[in-house]
This record gives C-alpha cells, structure tokens and sequence, in this order.
C-alpha cells in the first residue's frame, strides 16, 4: 500500500485511493523518487 495525494486542495489530501474522497480526481504517489544517474560527473 502506498499513500496517495489530491494535490487540487489548498491543503492536501492524502489517502490510500486511487481517487480523492472529495473531489474524485485521480490522486498521485505521495513520496518523491530519486533517480539514480550512472553517467552523471561526480561532485567534488
């Protein structure tokens, strides 16, 4: 189970639903993902 956000609120909703309890808009992943670049030069 992953929580879900309604990003159409001034504050957010979050749920465990694909849609919003209230407005009934497709939600979205609440949680960033990094993404791992292999041929990015390092830092430093």
């Amino acid at each position: 189970m992953k929580l879900k956000v309604c990003m159409n609120h001034k504050n957010y909703i979050y749920t465990l639903n694909l849609f919003c309890p209230e407005c009934k808009n497709p939600t979205k992943e609440a949680h960033y993902k990094f993404i791992k670049i292999r041929d990015a030069p390092k830092s430093g």
